[in-house]
């Protein structure tokens, strides 16, 4: 996928130099992740989705410990257990760690509502983000705007002064389009 993105990238960048001649092409770059770093309203819905995930990994910690209680109980008791009792509380700790697990699944699983809330929070202020590069593109006149993303390259090469960064928080602070 990253080499995928980084022939690309580079194919796109040699059509461009190829072309440049014929026109003056503007290209400029911003951090995505500085931007929401630096938007109070990013940082606000993080924290919400956090504590709503501390919440639920609370709870599964908490039912992952009593099942290990009860599972070391049974461990220490199950040579003096009679037969049927021993099959029952097997039963019981099999239902319990399925319950764990549909837990997990059901809250961090991958479309669990971890990833639906995340979707939810996030969705409307990454709408705002991209709105504001594409009325910062277009004012500053750029042919194109690269996100400078951590794990992936995507730009090979780029000068500061093309960095777009700031501006694009300056006008979501502001609240101007």
């Amino acid at each position: 996928m990253k080499r995928t993105q980084l022939i690309l990238t580079a194919l796109l960048l040699i059509l461009i130099g190829t072309s440049a001649s014929a026109q003056n092409l503007k290209i400029g770059f911003v951090d995505s992740q500085k931007i929401f770093e630096g938007l109070p309203e990013a940082k606000e819905a993080q924290k919400q989705l956090d504590a709503k995930l501390s919440v639920w990994r609370d709870s599964l910690e908490t039912m992952s410990k009593n099942f290990q209680s009860e599972y070391e109980a049974f461990k220490a008791q199950e040579g003096m257990m009679a037969d049927g009792v021993r099959q029952e509380k097997l039963q019981t700790l099999a239902k319990e760690e399925q319950a764990i697990r549909a837990y997990q699944e059901m809250k961090f699983g991958q479309s669990g509502e971890a990833s639906r809330l995340r979707q939810s929070v996030l969705s409307p202020l990454q709408d705002k983000v991209l709105q504001a590069i594409q009325d910062v593109a277009k004012a500053e006149g750029l042919n194109f705007v690269f996100d400078k993303i951590e794990d992936a390259t995507l730009l090979l090469y780029a000068e500061a002064k093309f960095d777009y960064t700031f501006k694009v928080l300056d006008m979501l602070k502001r609240g101007s389009k």
